[in-house]
């Protein structure tokens, strides 16, 4: 299945039509005073402030640049693609695998990773010892 995402930015210049002129539209003069126009402005402002404000940091492929530190965000990037194993499944791909390969593959990769737990457990048991001056 697969998964599609709606952007926010015709709901935010819908609300900011409404707030600038009080028509869903943006043409027209604006309701008369005794309207719901005070709670339609209320509510646009609040889901404008949700929607402009509150969005993740990261969406899809991007990474936010903060205060303009580009090198922070590359490394980000750097990271989250390391942790996905993005490069290495690019570099498998480039080529075809034989099913006798990659049954060997992932043998090996599934050892390495029992092995890594091992040892995380005895280095953690080491650790606690250590602390409680056994």
């Amino acid at each position: 299945m697969r998964r599609t995402s709606v952007t926010a930015g015709p709901v935010v210049a819908a609300c900011q039509r409404l707030l600038s002129t009080g028509s869903k539209h943006g043409t027209g003069p604006a309701a008369p005073a005794g309207s719901i126009q005070p709670q339609t402005e209320d509510f646009a402002r609040s889901l404008t402030s949700h929607l402009v404000d509150g969005g993740p940091r990261m969406v899809g492929r991007s990474v936010a640049v903060l205060s303009g530190h580009v090198g922070r965000a590359y490394a980000r990037l750097n990271r989250i693609i390391a942790n996905n194993k993005v490069r290495e499944e690019l570099f498998r791909r480039k080529r075809y695998e034989k099913p006798k390969y990659k049954r060997q593959r992932l043998r090996q990769e599934g050892h390495a990773r029992r092995f890594k737990a091992e040892v995380r457990k005895k280095v953690h048991l080491i650790w606690k010892m250590k602390t409680l001056g056994i």
